[in-house]
């Protein structure tokens, strides 16, 4: 009978592995044998943790968000920010770094439209929950809304990655969020003061915090 660690540490060494080598190789060029190798599991214990590998793709992106959050934290005091600013501070990596437009450019090739799987849901409910959770109630989204916004969200994604060089981060970005916020009813002065507020907290985080190593 096969044996699975089932520890906390070695889904964390699994999730570690793959945001290595989606970044280095890319989501469709990494196997199970890379996965295997690099983290030191077999396939029943990647299966015991994950359902499969598109389920890891979204917890390495959220990894990604996370590592910024940390960042924010210890230079903006307003919790409030910590999600936003991580999610801006990660488009604009995006923008730059060759390697996580390819890994960020698949998800949007593969998933153009918001399709209603669950490990999807999961992800981009939990984004909403932390991105505007703290600036208007929390409240039921209808699919078709969701479904709307989330598909204006992949297309702006999908600029930035197949033209980097035509697009500002921070334009696209504030585009972006007024344009999907308003779908869900964000007053328009509530969101000039998140604006107001991030440029503040970005300005004072140091150039040398942002060179994260994927």
């Amino acid at each position: 009978m096969a044996t699975y660690e089932n520890g906390t540490n070695t889904r964390q060494a699994i999730i570690d592995a793959c945001k290595t080598l989606f970044y280095n190789k890319g989501f469709h060029e990494t196997g199970f044998s890379d996965i295997c190798e690099t983290a030191h599991v077999n396939r029943g214990t990647i299966y015991y943790h994950f359902e499969n590998k598109e389920t890891i793709r979204y917890e390495v992106l959220w990894e990604y968000i996370i590592s910024y959050k940390h960042i924010c934290e210890r230079f903006c005091p307003d919790a409030r920010y910590h999600y936003i600013i991580s999610m801006y501070l990660f488009w604009d990596r995006t923008k730059t770094d060759e390697k996580l437009r390819r890994f960020v450019l698949e998800i949007c090739q593969d998933y153009p439209i918001y399709t209603g799987k669950l490990d999807m849901s999961h992800f981009h409910f939990a984004v909403y929950d932390n991105l505007w959770g703290n600036f208007m109630e929390k409240q039921a989204i209808p699919d078709l809304s969701f479904a709307s916004v989330y598909g204006y969200v992949m297309s702006c994604l999908r600029m930035i990655c197949e033209h980097p060089e035509h697009y500002d981060t921070w334009e696209l970005f504030e585009h972006c969020v007024n344009a999907s916020t308003s779908i869900w009813g964000v007053p328009q002065e509530t969101l000039d003061q998140i604006w107001s507020d991030m440029k503040h907290y970005i300005s004072m985080i140091p150039k040398s915090e942002l060179s994260l190593s994927f």
